[in-house]
């Protein structure tokens, strides 16, 4: 019997490192595309502002703020209606963003960002109207938003 527990044991610590490899793999990798995917450039617009722009956004300089934070497991946007062509600023939470929260993906909009201090906002342009779902990369917490 000792030898079974012994041989769980060995098995489930080998799975614990095996699945902390990957997740600092896949966290490593996220930092990276965001980094070129992700990052936030400045443009004049016409008024003479500037406008935080992304690759995907157009340059009309109207930008919609919203913040995004966990609560009781579920991602939460704030507000939860965002307008369709519009760039959107999400100010990520990170006092309630824990683990792999930090690990934002939107698919709708090639979304993949790991949030963090110093790198808590993502920036989109949402290309489609309905209910966007938001997960984690690993699908543990979810969420929704609508474009209308």
């Amino acid at each position: 019997m000792d030898k079974i527990v012994r041989n769980v044991i060995i098995f489930a610590a080998l799975i614990l490192v095996i699945a902390a490899a990957f997740m600092v793999f896949i966290i490593s990798k996220d930092s990276a595309q965001d980094t070129s995917k992700n990052s936030v450039a400045s443009q004049d617009n016409a008024a003479g502002t500037t406008v935080p722009t992304d690759a995907n956004t157009a340059t009309t300089g109207e930008v919609q703020d919203a913040t995004l934070s966990v609560v009781g497991g579920t991602y939460v946007i704030t507000p939860s209606t965002l307008k369709k062509d519009i760039p959107v600023r999400m100010t990520a939470d990170l006092a309630s963003l824990k683990g792999c929260s930090r690990s934002v993906v939107i698919a709708s909009f090639g979304v993949r960002k790991y949030v963090q201090p110093g790198d808590n906002v993502i920036t989109f342009t949402p290309t489609q109207s309905g209910t966007i779902r938001i997960a984690c990369s690993m699908n543990m917490y979810t969420g929704s938003f609508n474009v209308e």
